[in-house]
């Protein structure tokens, strides 16, 4: 009989609960590669799924670094690359992704949600969702690729440039990036809210102008001062769309990038009366010449110094459990926990 490869992967075990188990390792079809997985960073997203039970078969982890090992028919990528992964899958053939919109593919697999992802030894991907990382980010940190590309995504759609000032809700990793990431498309002022003092901490390490601990104290103190733009990263049940319609100046814009766990109520006076810009906002997408994962790679050679600090947890692939725990124990200290396959 022939002989099977195996790895180890993380599995959906129930309601907070996760396990390593064995899993088939596959050669790449036509057009894919396979990598070997170095870091896998746990994101708010995957907490929601770890929290309710998850999906019943497939391996979580769409924040990945790593190195090409084995190349799919007609793939030009050279094995021994260390590379970073955008998590989508897409046909380039139906009118979205014509029109640069991916996320929205028709035929659209997420890698990590609805399809196989990179908390596992090894993992496949369209080799055109590989790109190669600046020669002095080592694989791991590959893995924050994905956030600052969220990122890239919602400082773009908040219209932020130079001279903008913005308020982001919100200082876990997705608010933290957006602030170096504002900072980066020239926001002269970026204002932050923080629920707990280490991240309040990290957020005046990275250069906030000033910490609030809530949306309303942050629209008390800044009263009078005309906010261009406000970038929404908490979701939950927490009441922010209201506190960034009212932070907003009129004709300002709110960004949504929090993941909310039920409908929230909207503030529809204001939001009419104010000419908001109220825009969702979820991962990225080929907008340009260059896409948004593409830029958010390239970034990461000039950024890498102020992320490292955001992984502030390191675990290997079969302490799982405990890292998932740990990411979704704020007492912990955490803010981007990550395993090192």
């Amino acid at each position: 009989m022939p002989v099977v490869s195996t790895m180890q992967a993380v599995s959906w075990a129930g309601p907070r609960a996760v396990e390593v188990i064995e899993r088939e390792l596959t050669d790449p079809p036509p057009g894919w590669v396979r990598l070997r997985v170095v870091g896998a960073g746990i994101c708010g997203s995957d907490l929601h799924s770890y929290r309710r039970g998850g999906p019943a078969v497939n391996t979580p982890g769409h924040e990945v670094g790593g190195v090409i090992e084995a190349v799919g028919e007609g793939v030009e990528l050279e094995t021994g690359a260390n590379v970073s992964v955008e998590p989508v899958a897409v046909c380039f053939r139906c009118y979205e992704c014509l029109t640069g919109q991916t996320w929205h593919c028709q035929n659209r697999v997420f890698l990590g949600g609805d399809g196989a992802g990179g908390m596992a030894e090894a993992m496949l991907a369209p080799a055109t969702s590989v790109y190669p990382l600046p020669d002095r980010v080592a694989p791991e940190d590959g893995s924050l690729a994905e956030p600052v590309a969220v990122a890239v995504h919602g400082v773009s759609e908040a219209g932020i440039r130079l001279g903008t000032r913005a308020v982001i809700l919100g200082a876990g990793t997705v608010g933290l990036v957006n602030l170096l990431v504002a900072r980066r498309a020239g926001a002269t002022e970026v204002y932050i809210t923080a629920r707990h003092p280490f991240q309040a901490e990290m957020a005046q390490a990275l250069g906030a102008t000033a910490v609030f601990p809530d949306g309303q104290t942050a629209r008390r103190e800044l009263k009078g001062l005309p906010v261009d733009a406000v970038i929404e990263t908490v979701g939950g049940s927490a009441p922010t769309i209201d506190e960034g319609i009212a932070l907003v100046r009129n004709r300002g814009t709110v960004v949504m990038l929090g993941a909310f766990g039920s409908e929230v109520s909207l503030p529809a006076t204001p939001l009419l009366l104010k000419e908001v810009r109220l825009v969702g906002a979820v991962c990225y997408g080929r907008p340009g010449p260059r896409t948004e994962f593409g830029l958010a790679t390239d970034l990461l050679d000039e950024l890498i110094e102020p992320l490292r600090p955001l992984v502030t947890h390191n675990f290997p692939l079969n302490r799982a459990p405990e890292a998932f725990h740990t990411a979704d124990d704020k007492s912990s200290g955490s803010i981007k926990v990550r395993l090192l396959p």
